[in-house]
This record gives structure tokens, sequence and C-alpha cells, in this order.
């Protein structure tokens, strides 16, 4: 493929660690998926390692199976992380434009930015992501790009997302042991935002909550900068659990049955009985499975208790009268039966089930809700290198006009 750039991106979720690699063509404006690999996440909980050996291990395998399908090795990776250590805040910074003619320059944008990450945060955390909301020109609120406007006072609200040093130190560890070099760290709810919600959303205002396998993130989006960010230490694995300990079947089981269950509700809603042979589940004790008495005796009471904490969440960043837009799910926890209803009576909004978009290349069993992340890590990985190769070419064409500016004072110089 001509005019092409490979983009390798490594999903450490809490249940699975997924290993995507795309090849985006700058002519077609087109990814295509050209390798994926998943492995379960042994040596991590709740997306945090608890054993770096397994962990390295893990980590290897899904690279190595990803490297197989794509037939090259992997020299670095943009790295989404989801874990309960995450957390935001919202920061104001302000300075005086430097340049005497009052004109804001590019300089202006990154010192305003500076002096919004002067916030106090414990010794243990660091700063991951800061994303401008708003600017404001001497007063002038709601700027989007003040490069070129003329003022005195520069402000700027931006969005910071804050992790655990410790656990991001003990992530790179695993991956400078591999030999794998990390292009960006990526909260996974900038991630699956990418891949899941539309512009419009975004600038109305959106909760988005992806559901993963231990925790589940809530991501605010208003005025399209996210606003609010925030991951909770319960997922789709509770369900499973529960399941598990109702209906006396090992995890393994009860994750299949929580996964066939929205197709046969949907199939067979008034044929309460279900024969779990169906489900590829032999048991000699119990050979049926009441549809009404797991669905709303089981997995009901634990979605509701996630969507209560969500909800409260929600309440306490402030942003509830801010979202229009509503509630968007995704993550694997999103295919959980009867969801969507159950979201929609919790939290009084509307609610809709998210995939990612459809790319090219290998995409069969990747997209569904599980993978919103995943792909969403590729696109966001090569939106950020297109900026830094604009950057790039900008610096040049400045540094080409000063060459030449002072090839003219050196030429009128000379006899």
């Amino acid at each position: 493929m001509q005019h092409s750039k490979i983009i390798s991106g490594i999903d450490i979720g809490t249940s699975k660690i997924t290993t995507i690699i795309g090849q985006y063509s700058d002519s077609e404006e087109k990814f295509n998926v050209i390798a994926v690999s998943s492995i379960p996440a042994l040596g991590f909980r709740k997306g945090q390692i608890i054993n770096i050996e397994q962990a390295s291990n893990t980590i290897t395998q899904s690279i190595e199976s990803a490297e197989r399908m794509a037939g090259f090795q992997i020299n670095s990776a943009s790295i989404c992380l989801s874990a309960p250590h995450i957390e935001s805040v919202n920061s104001h910074g302000v300075v005086a434009i430097s340049n005497p003619n009052g004109e804001i320059t590019p300089n202006d944008i990154e010192r305003v930015i500076e002096a919004a990450k002067a916030v106090s945060i414990t010794p243990s955390k660091e700063i991951i992501h800061i994303i401008p909301i708003r600017y404001t020109v001497d007063g002038q609120e709601g700027v989007i790009d003040p490069v070129g406007m003329n003022g005195i006072r520069l402000e700027v609200e931006a969005h910071l997302i804050i992790a655990s040093t410790p656990s991001l130190k003990n992530i790179q560890k695993c991956l400078e042991e591999i030999g794998v070099k990390i292009d960006q760290l990526i909260y996974s709810g900038l991630a699956a935002a990418r891949s899941t919600l539309t512009e419009t959303e975004k600038e109305l205002g959106v909760a988005l909550i992806d559901i993963g396998g231990s925790v589940t993130s809530l991501t605010i989006f208003n005025e399209g900068s996210p606003v609010f960010s925030s991951v909770i230490p319960i997922g789709a694995n509770n369900v499973t659990n529960d399941l598990a300990i109702g209906l006396r079947f090992s995890l393994e089981d009860a994750e299949k049955i929580k996964l066939r269950l929205t197709k046969v509700s949907e199939s067979k809603k008034f044929e309460d009985e279900i024969d779990l042979s169906s489900f590829g589940i032999e048991s000699d004790e119990k050979r049926k499975l009441s549809l009404q008495t797991t669905i709303n005796g089981i997995i009901k009471p634990r979605l509701e208790e996630i969507f209560q904490l969500l909800y409260s969440k929600i309440n306490e960043s402030g942003f509830l009268a801010s979202i229009p837009a509503g509630v968007v799910l995704t993550g694997g926890g999103a295919q959980t039966v009867n969801i969507k209803d159950i979201c929609e009576k919790i939290i009084p909004l509307p609610v809709r089930i998210a995939n990612p978009p459809k790319v090219g290349g290998i995409i069969d069993d990747i997209i569904n809700p599980a993978y919103s992340s995943s792909i969403g890590l590729l696109m966001l990985a090569n939106d950020n290198k297109k900026i830094s190769s604009t950057s790039i070419k900008k610096n040049k064409f400045h540094l080409k006009v000063n060459f030449d500016k002072f090839k003219k004072i050196i030429e009128s110089l000379m006899p």
C-alpha cells in the first residue's frame, strides 16, 4: 500500500491484553487492521500488575502472536490503560502574552498549558494527559484556537488525567524487558471515545461508559472536550461471578451463559426454560436454565448496582445537566443482556450501545464493543502522529524562513 504507515497498539485491559496492528493509507484516509491478538490478562488485577513475571509473559504472548500474524516485529507501540488509580481534575492557567505587539504565538499556548499543569497532586501520581477545554483572551471566552489573535492576557481551562506513577513504571519495566518502546500512554476512555462517539455528541455533551472485565470507566465530554474522567473498580466480571455462585457453575461456564443470554433472550423471548447443552455446557445435575430467574434475579441487580454508582459519579461531577446527548455504552460488558433497558431505568437519559467503526482488514471478530478501546487506540495514535508530523513541517518551514532572512542579511553585507 503506497503512502501508508504502520501503527501498533497494546490495550492493557482488565480481562485481556490486546495487541493490534493497523496500516493507515494517507492517500485513501483508510485504516486496515492487519493483526490482532488477545490473551487473558494473567499477572494483572483490575488493570494493574500484581505479578511482573506473569504480566511480562502475557504481554509477550500477545505481541508475538500479533507479530506472527503481521509478518514483522513490533519495536514500539502506543499503550492503552484503564485502572482504578486513574482520576482527573480540571485546572485553570493564565499567562501574559509575551509578544510585544500582542500577537499570540504557539509559545504562548505552551506556556499557558504549563501554567495549567501547576496543580497539587501526590508524589505517587503523575499527569498523563493535559487537554485544553477552552481558551480565554482578555475576557473573551470560548476561543478554540487563539494563535494569531491579539491580546494581553491568555487563559485556558484544561482537563488533566492523572495516573499512579508506580503502576506506570511497572508497565514500562515489562515492556522494556520485552524490547518494546512506549510511543505514548493513552487513557482507555479517550481511546474508546475516538472510535465510538460522534463529533455532535461530544459537542452537545455525552457520558461514555466503557464496561470492562474488572473496571468501568466514565468519561464525560462537553463542548467537544473531555471534562470528567473516572474509573470504578467494578465491571462485567462481577456479573459472571454472581452467575457462577447463583447457578453453581464454574466461572468458564458462567461466562458462556452470560455471553449467550443476549441472543437467546432475543430469539426465544417467550421461552423461559433453556437447554444448557445448546450453550456448549454439559451438566448431569442441571440441564435446564430459567431465563427469567437468571436475568431478573442475578444479572439485573448487579447491573443496577453498577449504574447506580455511575449515576452518583455523574451527579458528583456536576455535569449531569450538560450531557443532553445522553449515555453511550461500550466495552465487553455492554454486550450483557438487557443492559440498555436497565441503564435507562437508573440513569434518566437517552442510551445507546456503540460498536467501533468498520475498518478494513481482519475485522470479523473485533467489530464489537469489546474492542472499542483497541481500535480507538490505533485511531488516536494515528491522529497524534499526524499532529506531530504537522508540527515538524511547520518547524522546518520556520527554520527555512529564518535561514533565508539570514542569507539576505549576509548578502547585503558582501561587496
